[in-house]
């Protein structure tokens, strides 16, 4: 009995702690697609949150990203950290942390002339029950909610 008990637990703390994981990209992909679809905003702090379509940059390449309307852009899906260079800027970091209800990305960029100039944007996407999605932004400060109005996609 007391074996059985401890493997009852065991299977207990085993299954919350993997429920509480983040994902990876290769689950959040497939949970992105289900999501696709037209959105209204429900509430809203910024111009940037208007009624939107949540759809993949590339139809072929699911890791080319994804955007909310014109303005909130996720994209490209990479896993963990990437540094990219670019003109004006001696690097830009991006870091993605995909979760199993979304994901948060962290931009870093430095100019190499002034490096005081330094800037860290942090942006989330978050899938909730019953459709909806909250959308954040660090900088400028950005809090959106949609709840998607095509069921059928």
């Amino acid at each position: 009995m007391k074996y059985i008990t401890f493997a009852l637990l065991a299977i207990t703390f085993t299954s919350a702690y993997a429920f509480s994981e983040p994902s990876n990209k290769t689950r959040f992909i497939p949970l992105l697609k289900t999501k696709l679809g037209a959105y209204e905003v429900v509430s809203a702090n910024s111009a940037l949150c208007v009624n939107s379509r949540l759809s993949l940059q590339d139809e072929k390449n699911a890791s080319a990203g994804f955007k909310l309307g014109n303005e909130i852009i996720f994209g490209p899906l990479h896993n963990g950290t990437q540094t990219t260079k670019k003109p004006n800027f001696c690097f830009i970091t991006s870091s993605l942390k995909y979760k199993s209800d979304g994901l948060e990305n962290s931009l870093r960029m430095s100019r190499c002339e002034n490096l005081a100039n330094e800037k860290i944007i942090n942006q989330s996407i978050k899938f909730l029950p019953n459709n909806v999605i909250t959308y954040t932004l660090s900088e400028p400060s950005v809090e959106c909610t949609f709840k998607q109005t095509d069921i059928s996609k």
